[in-house]
């Protein structure tokens, strides 16, 4: 749009000198033009250059296009024309406005000056100066550009458009506001054709939906680098890229989630949003934290409503639920807006649980784990084959009793809080009960890590000072709030005698 206006404003400059009598070429010749004005006057300047002046009411038209101007002054010599006062050009519903215009025909440029407006119908951009470079096919526009549709509106301290190309790059505190969406950037790139849009620099994203209950989730990403493909709903972000998504839990608080990765990818589909982050994937929410090589979130919906949400890590995956750490090859995470989610670890399956009462780890092994949850909290731990188990045993004051150590084909915790309240084993019993004197030391399954300093924290995702300032502006109940850290001193759990 704004190439075509402006070839559109060269092209009539070409027929203004035409109107004065210069020579043009023959296919313009043949078409007819039409010339109004008050008054024309012609002469040499004080500086001794003949000119030729338009004034009052100018109008220029040649079939569909139409041109407006108070004056319009030609200096034949210089091949340069001026248009001033409320220049206007019209061609097939585009309109080119300025205060002022100038041609360079040598150069094959236009300048226009002071309130700078282009429109197609339905695509406004608006600017103090711009300039077009006929021989480039390139528009620079200076000062603020304001681009606006009926969708969103998008300001930057300047910006470019190549025809040929149909690209537009916009640089220097690039804002992009739409109902839903919201974009910060240093530098914004947009192909028409493909509706492909590169973003570089401090990169804000902020995307809002609305599920058919009127509940609002909000996705705010931030990075270096950002890659949207409008056609096949694909979008990047890279540069150590950081998720923090917003939403109402069932009390009506907010639930935030972080993500941060080397690379986050998303898909949007008719039904499927899918999430997948590689390299040093670290997770935080406010019961479960994790660690993993890589990560695939899916959230199904149906009829505007999710209906199902789906976490799968991958590359030796380590998460935290609470005071419960779990760790195998892989973890798939499923829960549903009714809640009963539902964890699995496979193969490899090893649980460390912190007894806050006793200061020891309780330990639970197996080839495949599945986990119960009720309402946010671990209630069942299901283990098999191969399951073995440490556990430690309270007395009536909640003291140390003992501590047994099993094996079988499954193995069963319950839980309440923190607290495993029953333990049921299943199919080749084989164990071994101590008094709380004879308890070996140190007492562990092979594979045993403990490693609480590992889990990823608020405080260590958020480490950049411009994301940190960023969250500020946020209404204060929609911070993300990093809670107490847990220790960074795993070797307090690890002393003789405190397994």
């Amino acid at each position: 749009m704004m190439m075509r206006l402006l070839g559109l404003l060269v092209g009539m400059w070409s027929l203004f000198g035409g109107s004065l009598g210069q020579a043009q070429p023959a296919d313009t010749s043949r078409r007819p033009i039409a010339l109004q004005a008050d008054s024309l006057v012609g002469g040499v300047d004080a500086a001794g250059r003949r000119f030729r002046e338009l004034i009052g009411h100018v109008f220029l038209q040649q079939e569909a296009t139409r041109l407006w101007a108070d004056r319009a002054t030609q200096w034949p010599d210089q091949q340069r024309i001026r248009f001033v006062g409320r220049v206007r050009i019209v061609e097939r519903g585009d309109s080119l406005e300025a205060d002022t215009i100038y041609y360079d025909s040598r150069q094959k440029v236009g300048r226009a000056v002071g309130r700078v407006r282009l429109w197609d119908g339905s695509v406004t951009v608006e600017a103090p100066l711009g300039w077009y470079y006929t021989r480039e096919k390139r528009a620079v526009f200076e000062a603020g550009v304001r681009l606006a549709d009926s969708a969103a509106v998008l300001t930057s301290q300047r910006g470019v458009y190549w025809s040929d190309e149909k690209r537009a790059e916009f640089y220097g505190n690039v804002r992009l506001e739409g109902s839903n969406r919201y974009l910060e950037a240093d530098t914004v790139v947009y192909f028409r054709e493909t509706e492909v849009a590169l973003a570089r620099g401090r990169v804000f994203i902020e995307q809002q939906d609305t599920s058919e209950d009127g509940t609002i989730t909000r996705a705010l990403l931030f990075g270096r680098q950002a890659f949207n493909n409008e056609q096949t709903g694909y979008s990047r972000l890279t540069g150590r890229p950081l998720l923090v998504l917003l939403r109402p839990d069932s009390t009506g608080q907010i639930d935030t989630l972080l993500v941060r990765a080397g690379q986050l990818h998303f898909t949007r589909m008719d039904s499927l949003r899918r999430l997948i982050a590689v390299d040093s994937v670290r997770l935080w929410q406010r019961r479960l934290a994790a660690r993993a090589d890589s990560l695939v979130y899916d959230r199904i919906v149906q009829g505007g409503a999710v209906v199902r949400e789906e976490v799968w890590l991958f590359g030796s995956p380590i998460a935290w639920l609470d005071a419960t750490q779990v760790s195998g090859d892989t973890l798939w995470l499923r829960g549903s807006p009714e809640g009963g989610d539902t964890l699995q670890v496979f193969p490899n399956a090893f649980v460390v649980q912190r007894d806050t009462v006793l200061d020891r780890l309780q330990q639970l092994k197996g080839r495949r784990l599945v986990g119960y949850f009720e309402q946010d909290s671990l209630r069942q731990l299901v283990v098999g084959p191969n399951a073995e188990a440490i556990y430690y045993l309270r007395d009536r004051n909640d003291s140390l009793r003992g501590a047994v150590r099993v094996s079988g084909d499954t193995i069963t915790f319950w839980f309440a809080g923190n607290r495993a309240r029953r333990v049921r084993v299943a199919g080749g019993v084989q164990g071994v009960q101590y008094d709380r004197e004879r308890i070996p030391e140190p007492f562990r399954l092979e594979g045993f890590r403990w490693v609480p300093e590992l889990r990823p924290d608020p405080a260590d995702l958020l480490q950049e000072t411009w994301m940190r300032q960023r969250l500020r502006t946020l209404p204060e109940w929609q911070r993300p709030v990093p809670p107490v850290k847990p220790t960074a001193n795993p070797t307090a759990y690890e002393r003789p005698g405190n397994h």
